[in-house]
């Protein structure tokens, strides 16, 4: 995109391709005042509307929102922008461009610093339009700051058009008053043709898809740092495997040691039986410790991840 120079928009003006008026005829626009060096300064209408007192929300299929805002006038002496309470105004000029050229209206670095987001309900001069740029002033500090008509609060770059080009058709043309959001039927029906178990279903594909992201992440997690107390299992692991297959191995030593001796006592017999049986049990649990271990491990990591999700939530 290619912007034009305050040069470039000077001899538009002068050549009448660019026209730019204000709605106050007593306070003129201004070209020396207003023409920058890659913009052309737009400046604060006196009105604007604001919520009235006492709308707790907006629905914007089954309410009417021109009966939510008042209107309000903003005097010579300034008007107090409440903290998160947003104004819609508009600009003094009114402007219309050729076939040719495209606008963004962005905000000035001066009161974007104060806290004002000054932004432009249509920041994109759609080819062909007629009106005063809409805009919606809000106040991001704690703090009421006062404001004043005429003050230059954006500012508005050109840009040549590429391509064919088509005029703007939409229903905001020739608007030169601070306008209430408006929802036109089409968009209107739309929405309220919405089919709840499509929308049901959507949700739940994207409940789904979160959480098995959620699960992934988890799993990413634990895979490259074990916790604390899955690296305290995995140690008490390996000492059960070998505390219990050197007890088996120890157990059936005896036992062939005593086989090997030839004649046995009825005692030596006995404690012979006896001893088997304590190897091939330790044996046994050694071999069920090395086997249920991924069952344990997975069931404290579930334990774990139940838990932090607790904590966050």
């Amino acid at each position: 995109m290619a912007f034009l120079t305050g040069i470039e928009i000077r001899r538009r003006i002068d050549g009448g391709s660019i026209e730019i008026k204000s709605l106050d005829a007593t306070e003129p626009f201004s070209m020396d005042a207003q023409v920058t060096e890659d913009s052309i300064d737009l400046r604060l209408a006196p009105a604007g509307l604001a919520l009235k007192r006492g709308i707790e929300f907006l629905d914007y299929i089954h309410h009417d929102l021109d009966q939510a805002y008042e209107k309000v006038e903003i005097p010579a002496s300034g008007y107090d922008l409440l903290p998160m309470q947003p104004l819609i105004t508009q600009t003094l000029e009114a402007v219309c461009f050729p076939d040719d050229l495209v606008g963004l209206v962005v905000t000035r670095s001066t009161f974007a610093r104060m806290g004002i987001m000054v932004n432009c309900m249509a920041p994109k001069f759609a080819i062909g339009i007629r009106w005063a740029f809409p805009l919606q002033l809000v106040n991001l500090t704690t703090v009421p700051i006062r404001i004043y008509p005429y003050a230059p609060v954006a500012q508005l770059l050109v840009s040549t058009v590429v391509g064919q080009q088509v005029g703007y058709r939409g229903k905001f043309q020739d608007t030169y008053s601070p306008t209430a959001p408006r929802i036109s039927d089409r968009e209107r029906n739309s929405l309220s043709a919405l089919n709840p178990d499509a929308v049901n279903r959507t949700f739940h594909i994207i409940s789904r898809d979160m959480a098995s992201r959620e699960a992934a992440g988890l799993q990413t997690s634990s895979a490259t740092t074990a916790p604390p107390a899955v690296s305290n299992y995995r140690v008490l692991r390996r000492i059960l495997i070998a505390t219990l297959g050197t007890l088996g191995l120890l157990g059936f030593g005896v036992c062939g040691n005593l086989l090997a001796a030839g004649q046995i006592s009825y005692w030596q017999g006995f404690a012979l039986f006896l001893l088997g049986i304590l190897s091939a049990i330790f044996s046994g649990a050694s071999y069920a410790v090395n086997f249920y271990w991924l069952r344990i491990l997975d069931a404290v990591r579930q334990e774990q991840s139940s838990g932090a999700s607790r904590q966050n939530s």
